[in-house]
């Protein structure tokens, strides 16, 4: 019996409050009183005296707290008895007992008691702390112990212990949100331990908690997530509820949508993408008032990361149709650039960008070759057109005004944006719209970043051989070193574009297929297979344009400056390697067939061909005199 204010108590009516914390007389701790003595203090439930007496069961002799039916029984040969808990309605054994308005939680429903944490200052679940005073802490911010992670290797604070050992808070994390294949029933499964043979298993293959493994819902034996529920299950739950209208039904036009997230290979990343990522709360926002989606509803968004991956998340799930996104973005620039413009610069910027920008962009995209790049540099010069227009009005000139003079002034004071200039101030001049003013593009200074034979040829075999650098990173490296090919032309490669038959593996950089070297052949086969990409989120989405290197938003190519720093990273400079394989090409094949193979413009092969001092002259006259 437990003595209240109000009389006695016996022990399965009694509740204790989990957030009254006084010292116990017994151990000195401040912990939540199990039990008082007559003169009102209380003891902790470790310190209630017991008598010695031998587990039935198994025969330990120790202050046992636990009895079947009279019987004393060891904390672990006791099996607390199932009631039907009133948050999962499963029959388990309970650990909060109805009180105060609550039902009753089982083991696996239960998450403490709650109150103010005295760390973060959130209202949430927790437990009072012994080690500091009794202070209610919630579970992110309760103390852990220090000691060293088995999975990193790292001296951090501990968060759970599995059979594969002590594991901290950023590798608990890694295991829970990254399922891998288990070594035993090849399952994609949480890792919980290792084989004997080193492979990583599953909770259910090594005998942990396999009676309670199964999901309430689907009642498939899995990893659970939530609610008693495993990943599958929780994640078709959230994605109802978010693209969902009021009557509870996903619109037609978000079904596919819907279908695929909830069927991706990796519900745990699409899990955590629901709950984390701002493009998942852009699309709630928007797919409740509207139940359907066009390119113009998201053209009237800010063109941020979050609309941009939104974007190709609905495209590659077959919401939006397919566009050039390099082309829209320009198009879709150049209007709100022109929108905040003044009346008299509008006629000039308008006619510039739609009439020669725009026009020259789309008859590049029409041949598939407007990359990001082009579209950057197409809007730095509707940019420097802008700027330069701002200029005139500030000194009170007007265009047509404009003097050589003036020009030269302008571009002393803007040396930088001489380059980029000569394109708004040629096409000024060609229609009269100013007085023929002079200005040459600054010419190219031949390159001067080479390797020696030996560097690029000891560079190539590391890409081919070496296992620690990544494979993305290999197969551009070699395509850079053996075909000059810069990366922007490298990562907007597609799948389909490599092909194998009998006489060997080919890839098409062009219009005409290159022989590819057998162990670069093998990688680009493997990339095809598993693509490594720079997010777990909706992996069949990766390559929805059937990029060989697909990016981080769906439907997107690699990012080429990322690819960059990343080849930098592992020691593969790219300029110095292009530039030498460029004079190896061209001292080794005519011009005309470097153009050919490697798709580049004849000019700027015989440019090379110039600079390498070998013009092919002799295998000209020997063409043309074979072809007469």
């Amino acid at each position: 019996m437990t003595r209240r204010e109000d009389g006695p108590i016996c022990r399965r009516c009694y509740v204790k409050d989990p957030l009254v914390v006084e010292e116990c007389v017994g151990c000195g701790k401040t912990r939540s009183p199990s039990r008082r003595l007559d003169d009102g203090t209380a003891l902790c439930s470790n310190c209630i005296p017991r008598p010695e007496r031998e587990c039935t069961r198994c025969g330990t002799v120790a202050r046992h707290k636990y009895n079947d039916g009279g019987a004393p029984l060891c904390k672990n040969c006791y099996q607390a008895p199932k009631r039907r808990c009133g948050i999962c309605g499963e029959e388990r054994a309970i650990a909060a007992r109805q009180a105060d308005g609550q039902t009753d939680a089982c083991t696996r429903c239960y998450r403490g008691a709650k109150g103010t944490c005295t760390v973060c200052g959130r209202f949430r679940h927790g437990r009072h702390a012994a080690a500091r005073d009794g202070a209610f802490h919630c579970m992110s911010c309760w103390p852990r112990p220090i000691r060293k992670c088995d999975d990193c290797g790292e001296m951090k604070p501990g968060h759970t212990t599995w059979p594969i050992g002590d594991l901290c808070s950023g590798c608990y994390q890694r295991r829970t949100q990254v399922p891998a294949p288990c070594s035993v029933c090849g399952r994609l499964r949480v890792m919980v331990a290792r084989g004997v043979g080193g492979g990583e298993i599953c909770r259910a293959c090594c005998g942990i908690d396999a009676p309670n493994s199964c999901c309430r819902q689907c009642k498939a034996p899995d990893d659970i997530y939530d609610d008693g529920r495993c990943p599958r299950c929780v994640l078709t739950d959230r994605v109802q509820d978010l693209l969902s209208l009021e009557d509870g039904t996903v619109p037609p036009p978000l079904k596919p949508l819907a279908a695929a997230l909830t069927d991706t290979g990796n519900p745990y990343a699409a899990l955590n993408w629901l709950r984390r990522s701002r493009s998942a709360k852009l699309l709630a926002e928007l797919a409740f008032p509207h139940g359907e989606f066009t390119h113009d509803t998201l053209d009237a968004l800010p063109q941020n990361e979050p609309t941009r991956y939104l974007r190709g998340l609905l495209v590659a799930a077959g919401v939006l149709p397919r566009r050039d996104e390099n082309l829209a973005r320009l198009e879709l620039w150049l209007a709100n650039a022109i929108g905040q413009l003044p009346s008299h610069q509008v006629r000039v910027i308008r006619a510039f960008g739609e009439w020669h920008v725009v026009r020259d962009a789309r008859r590049r995209a029409a041949r598939g070759r407007y990359t990001a790049l082009a579209a950057t540099g197409d809007i730095r010069d509707i940019k420097v057109a802008i700027d330069f227009m701002a200029w005139l009005d500030a000194h009170d000139i007007d265009l047509r005004d404009t003097a050589q003079s003036d020009l030269d002034r302008w571009l002393v004071d803007n040396s930088s944006l001489h380059r980029t200039a000569v394109t708004f101030i040629r096409w000024a001049v060609a229609r009269r719209i100013t007085s023929k003013l002079a200005i040459s593009r600054p010419s190219k200074r031949n390159s001067s970043e080479f390797l020696d034979e030996q560097g690029l040829h000891d560079q190539l075999r590391r890409c081919l051989n070496d296992d620690t650098v990544p494979r993305e990173a290999r197969i551009i490296g070699a395509l850079v070193r053996l075909y000059a090919v810069p990366v922007s032309r490298i990562v907007v490669l597609t799948i389909d574009r490599f092909h194998r038959d009998e006489n060997g593996a080919y890839l098409t950089l062009d219009r005409h297929p290159v022989l590819l070297p057998p162990k670069l052949a093998v990688l680009i086969e493997e990339q095809i297979a598993q693509p490594v990409t720079d997010s777990r989120m909706l992996q069949q989405f990766r390559n929805g344009n059937g990029y060989l290197f697909p990016g981080k938003a769906p439907g997107r190519p690699r990012n080429v400056v990322g690819t960059h720093n990343l080849l930098n990273q592992f020691g593969l400079p790219v300029l110095s390697a292009r530039n030498t394989a460029m004079i190896e090409a061209v001292t080794n094949l005519p011009p005309i067939v470097v153009a050919d193979l490697f798709g580049m413009h004849p000019n700027t092969a015989q440019r090379w061909a110039n600079y390498a001092k070998d013009d092919w002259s002799a295998y000209l006259s020997a063409r043309m005199a074979s072809d007469e």
